[in-house]
């Protein structure tokens, strides 16, 4: 499915709605050392940014979007890093794992039929919740990028500056914005 602009449904709601969400809040984040808290997955790990067909239209698979969506959200996280961090915000990206919640049940039969199975075996929502807290209460703000079960963890290898940095163009372009320029040196 794609959006009204002919964005991919996943890229466009995972990535792009937090990505201008974030830029409208930005001045006030940067007045209060705000932290932006991005939700993740660990199927970030397993993909590639397909860069020359990024709305995947010559071979769409919605679980290779979806994957794609999820490591634009652990790279936009990278990249507010890497531009705001020595003005104050914090970026992260939480991993919430398998929770038991009905966002699997859209399609109706039988994707409905196993996300009610699959589901079951997921974790209370209370559960992921207290990762978002822990990242929002630590008077110092935690160092790190990815967690799950308030812990930090490792991250794939395609989590680089370089490609961060080619997302925010990308996403800027497409958004019809721009952030600004980077304020560390690389």
């Amino acid at each position: 499915m794609t959006t009204e602009d002919g964005y991919e449904q996943q890229f466009a709601l995972n990535h792009l709605a937090g990505f201008l969400l974030t830029y409208q809040l930005l001045p006030a984040l940067l007045q209060a050392n705000g932290r932006v808290i991005i939700t993740g997955s660990q199927s970030h790990k397993h993909i590639k940014i397909h860069w020359k067909d990024v709305m995947l239209q010559k071979r769409y698979n919605p679980l290779i979007a979806y994957k794609q969506s999820k490591l634009c959200n652990i790279l936009f996280a990278k990249g507010l890093k890497d531009r705001y961090s020595q003005q104050g915000l914090k970026a992260y990206t939480v991993d919430p794992g398998l929770v038991n919640t009905d966002i699997g049940n859209k399609c109706g039969g039988i994707v409905d039929w196993v996300w009610k199975f699959r589901k079951n075996h997921g974790v209370s929502a209370k559960i992921p919740a207290q990762t978002y807290a822990y990242l929002c209460e630590q008077e110092e703000a935690p160092k790190g990028l990815y967690y799950y079960l308030c812990k930090e963890q490792t991250y794939s290898r395609q989590v680089t500056t370089e490609n961060a940095d080619q997302l925010f163009m990308l996403s800027e372009r497409l958004c019809g914005i721009q952030y600004g320029k980077r304020s560390v040196l690389k």
